[in-house]
C-alpha cells in the first residue's frame, strides 16, 4: 500500500516537473537561421523543409542534413556522429549532417533531409542508449541497496531453514517471512530521490535555471572545483571599443579604412568584429581567401580583391601569439600601449597587413608576416554578481580555476577584480606540461590559466578529474565545448552558443551567475534530505534484520503481523518520508562515506527499536500474562513510538548536538502519534490491523520499553567506534548550510 501511494505521488510530481521543464527546454532548443524571401528566420527542426537555405555560424548545431552551397572556412565538429573531435573543413558541395556543429568559419547549405529523414533521427535509437554517469548520490544510494540485499539474502535463507527445522506450519511461516523480509526493503528510497530531484528542478526552473539532467542539481552538492571561462561567464559578453591606436599617426584614416574593409568583409563576425564594424561603417568586398578565427590559433585573416583599391591581405589576432610566431613585430610606441591596456584588464588585438599568402591549414602552418597597422583596445564589463558568487564558492570550500584564451595581464586583472587573491598561481598555455602527471600538478597548484586552447582546457579538466576532483565547468562559447564534455557537470550561460546549451546539464537562462549559489543550495538540500531518509530506511532495515535473527535462532514467535508492520511503516516511514524529502535540513553531507555514516545512526537506533519491541512483547505476552494479540499490540505501539522518537533525532550526531528540533518536525510527530491513537480508538480500523486496546499497566510497559530503547541507542552512539564511523575524514571540509 505504501509503495502504491508513494508511486502515485511520485509519478504526479515527475509529470508536473516534466511539463515545466519541457516549456523551458524550448528556449534552448537548436534553431536554424533560414533564408526565406531574403530575410533570416530562426526556425526549429520541426519548421524547416527541404530546399531551405540555412546560414551556419560558429556554435550553431545543425537540425537537418544538406549540401554546402557556400563555404567561408566552414569547419564542423562531427564528434557526436563519428566520435572524432577534430574539426572537419567543409567546401562547396560537401555534405553536412544534423547533430554536428560549427566550430569555425561560416557558410550556407541547402536542406535535403529533415526531421525523421535526417541523419540524427536515424541514429536516435542509439542516442537514447547514452546515459550520463550516475551522480554521487545515486552511487551512494545504490551502495545502500546493495548492502540491504547482501543482508536480506542470508537472513531469508536462515529464516526459512529455521522454519523447516522446527516444522512451522506453512501459513505461520508465510506470515512471519512476509512480515520480516518486506520490512528489510527500503521500498521508497529510490522513488523519493527521483521526486526530490524533480521538485528541485521545478524550483530552479522558476528561477530561470534549466536542469537538463535530473541528477545534475544534486551533483552540484558534490562539486569541489569550478572551472570558469572569462568571456561571457565572469564578464557579461558585451564589448566596448575603447580606442584604436594606429601605427602611423600621420595617416590614421588609412588604418581605419582597412579595418572597416576587414570587419565588413569577414564571413563570420564574432563579437570583436561586430564591435569594430559598428564603429567603422563600410561595405563588404569580394573575398579571395579567408582564415576564420579559431581559439586554437587565435587569429583570422582575409585576402580582398580590392574592387579598385588593389588586392590586400589583412590579419587580426592576439598580438602576443603573432609575435611569438615570428609574424609580427610591434614598434616601441605600440608595445607600450599594449602593456598599458593589458595591465588594466582590457583586451587588445593587433591588426596589420599581411605580406604573403594566407595558409591553407592555420592549425599547422604559421601566419604570414604582418606589418602592424593598429591595435584595437576593447573592454569587457564584469558581471555585477561575479565577485559575490566567487566569494560564495570560496566560503563553501570550492576551488576556483579561471581558464581563458586571453593574455596573461588581461585575465589576471579580471581575476583580481572578482576577488581572486593576488598571490594565486598563474600559468600560460605554452608553459603547461604535456605529460598527464605534470599537467595534473599544474592544474592543482594554479588558479589562473591564460592563453589556453580548447584542447588544453579539456586536458586541464581531465587532469583535475585524475586527481579525484569533482569538477564543474561553466562556459558559453563553442571553444568551451570540449571542456564541458569532459567535466563531471556542465553549466552553460543562456546567451551561449546552441551547442553549448545543448550539451550542458544546467543552463542559466538569464545569464545570472548568482543563480549558481542557489543551485548549489538546492543540490545540498537534496543530498542532506536523501541522507536523512537513508538514516530512516536503514534503521528500519536494521531492526527488521535483528528481529529475523532472534526469531530464527531462538525460535520465538514473530512479534508482528504483516498488517501491523504496515501501519507502523505508514506512520514512521511512509508519511514522514515525503515531509523529510522536501523539508529543509541542517544535517551533514556524507561525501563518499554514506554507508558507514548511515550505519553509525541506524545500528544503535535499529537495535534500540528491536530491543524495546521484543522486551515489550515478552513482558506483556509471557511475563504479565497478556494475550498474544495484546503482546503484538504492545510491541507495535513500542515500535511506532520509538520510530517517531528517532525521527526527531535524525539530524543529530557527533558535533551536531546543538541542532535544534524544528517545529515542523515536532508537529509532524505529534500528528502521527494522534493518528495512531485514532486507529486504536476506532473499533473497525483496530480490528482490521489485529490490534487490541491496552490496559494502563500495559501502556506503562510500552513507555518503559520506549525509554529502554532510547537509552540503549544513546549509549551505543557514545561508543568511540560508532562515533568514528560518522566522523568526517580529516581532509574533508564540511560546507556551510546554504539557504
Amino acid at each position: 500500500m505504501i509503495a502504491i501511494v508513494n508511486s502515485a505521488i511520485g509519478i504526479r510530481q515527475e509529470l508536473n516537473a516534466k511539463e515545466t521543464l519541457d516549456q523551458l527546454a524550448l528556449l534552448v532548443a537548436p534553431r536554424a537561421k533560414t533564408i526565406r524571401d531574403g530575410a533570416i528566420l530562426e526556425l526549429t527542426a520541426d519548421e524547416v523543409v527541404p530546399g531551405d537555405v540555412v546560414r551556419v555560424e560558429p556554435g550553431d548545431q545543425l537540425v537537418a542534413d544538406g549540401l554546402v552551397v557556400s563555404s567561408r572556412g566552414l569547419t564542423m565538429d562531427e564528434s557526436v556522429l563519428t566520435g572524432e573531435s577534430d574539426g572537419v573543413r567543409k567546401r562547396d558541395g560537401d555534405r553536412l549532417l544534423s547533430g554536428s556543429f560549427c566550430i569555425a568559419g561560416s557558410g550556407y547549405y541547402e536542406l535535403d533531409a529533415v526531421r525523421e529523414q535526417s541523419h540524427a533521427a536515424k541514429i536516435a535509437g542509439e542516442a537514447r542508449t547514452f546515459r550520463h554517469p550516475l551522480s554521487p548520490l545515486q552511487l551512494e544510494v545504490n551502495s545502500v541497496l546493495r548492502a540491504t540485499t547482501i543482508i536480506m539474502v542470508p537472513l531469508a535463507v536462515l529464516l526459512l531453514l529455521a522454519f523447516a527445522i522446527r516444522s512451522v506450519p506453512f501459513h505461520d511461516a508465510a506470515q512471519t517471512a512476509t512480515a520480516g523480509l518486506v520490512t528489510l526493503i527500503p521500498e521508497g528510497l529510490v522513488l523519493l530521490m527521483s521526486v526530490t530531484l524533480a521538485v528541485a528542478a521545478v524550483r530552479l526552473a522558476r528561477m530561470n535555471t534549466l536542469v537538463q539532467q535530473m541528477a545534475a542539481t544534486e551533483a552540484l552538492a558534490a562539486v569541489d572545483t569550478v572551472c570558469v571561462d572569462k568571456t561571457g561567464t565572469l564578464t557579461d559578453g558585451t564589448l566596448d571599443l575603447v580606442s584604436v591606436e594606429v601605427a602611423d599617426t600621420t595617416q590614421p584614416a588609412v588604418a581605419h579604412e582597412a579595418l572597416a574593409r576587414f570587419a565588413h568583409s569577414a564571413g563570420e563576425r564574432n563579437r570583436t568584429l561586430e564591435t569594430i564594424a559598428e564603429r567603422y561603417p563600410g561595405e563588404a568586398e569580394r573575398v579571395v581567401a579567408e582564415v576564420p578565427f579559431s581559439s586554437s590559433w587565435k587569429w583570422s585573416g582575409l585576402t580582398l580583391d580590392g574592387r579598385g583599391n588593389g588586392r590586400a591581405s589583412y590579419v587580426l589576432g592576439a598580438p602576443d601569439v603573432l609575435v611569438q610566431a615570428g609574424a609580427l613585430e610591434l614598434p616601441p610606441a605600440l608595445k607600450r600601449t599594449l602593456d598599458q591596456h593589458t595591465a588594466a584588464g582590457r583586451r587588445v588585438v593587433a591588426f596589420g597587413e599581411a605580406h604573403g599568402p594566407l595558409p591553407n591549414d592555420p592549425g599547422t602552418q604559421p601566419p604570414p608576416q604582418v606589418e602592424p597597422r593598429a591595435l584595437i583596445v576593447l573592454e569587457e564589463q564584469l558581471r555585477s554578481d561575479a565577485a559575490d558568487t566567487i566569494e560564495f564558492m570560496r566560503s563553501q570550500n570550492v576551488d576556483l580555476k579561471l581558464i581563458s584564451g586571453d593574455a596573461r595581464q588581461t585575465v589576471t586583472a579580471v581575476a583580481h577584480g572578482v576577488g581572486v587573491p593576488s598571490d594565486a598561481g598563474v600559468v600560460e598555455g605554452p608553459n603547461l606540461p604535456e605529460d598527464r602527471a605534470g599537467l595534473a600538478d599544474a592544474a592543482e597548484r594554479n588558479t589562473i590559466f591564460c592563453r589556453i586552447t580548447p584542447d588544453q582546457k579539456k586536458a586541464l579538466v581531465a587532469a583535475l578529474a585524475d586527481r579525484g576532483r569533482f569538477t564543474a565547468m561553466i562556459g558559453d562559447g563553442v571553444n568551451d565545448v570540449p571542456a564541458l564534455k569532459q567535466a563531471r557537470l556542465a553549466v552553460a550561460m543562456g546567451s551561449g552558443s546552441q551547442i553549448t546549451k545543448g550539451i550542458a546539464d544546467i543552463v542559466l537562462l538569464r545569464d545570472q551567475f548568482s543563480m549558481l549559489p542557489r543551485a548549489v543550495g538546492e543540490g545540498r538540500r537534496i543530498a542532506r534530505n536523501i541522507h536523512r531518509l537513508g538514516r530512516l530506511y536503514a534503521t528500519k532495515t536494521i531492526y527488521a534484520g535483528i528481529l529475523i535473527l532472534i526469531t530464527a535462532i531462538f525460535g520465538f514467535a514473530f512479534p508482528f503481523l504483516p498488517r501491523q508492520l504496515t501501519v507502523a511503516a505508514l506512520l514512521t516511514i511512509g508519511i514522514p518520508s515525503f515531509v523529510l524529502a522536501l523539508a529543509p535540513s541542517e544535517g551533514p553531507l556524507y561525501r563518499g562515506r554514506l554507508l558507514r555514516a548511515l550505519a553509525a545512526f541506524a545500528v544503535p537506533a535499529g537495535a534500540g527499536i528491536a530491543a524495546g519491541s521484543l522486551l515489550c512483547y515478552f513482558m506483556v505476552d509471557d511475563i504479565f500474562g497478556g494475550s498474544l494479540e495484546q503482546g503484538r499490540t504492545a510491541a507495535t505501539t513500542t515500535l511506532i513510538v520509538l520510530g517517531l522518537c528517532f525521527i526527531l533525532l535524525l539530524e543529530r550526531g557527533p558535533g551536531r548536538e546543538h541542532i535544534t528540533i524544528q517545529s515542523y518536525m515536532l508537529a509532524m510527530v505529534a500528528g502521527l502519534g494522534a493518528l495512531y491513537a485514532l486507529i486504536l480508538a476506532a473499533g473497525p480500523v483496530r480490528s482490521f490491523f489485529d490490534l487490541e486496546l491496552l490496559s494502563a499497566g500495559q501502556w506503562f510497559l510500552c513507555l518503559l520499553n520506549v525509554a529502554i530503547g532510547l537509552v540503549l541507542a544513546a549509549l551505543a552512539w557514545r561508543l568511540p567506534y560508532i562515533q568514528a564511523l560518522e566522523a568526517p575524514d580529516a581532509a574533508e571540509p564540511q560546507p556551510e548550510t546554504v539557504t
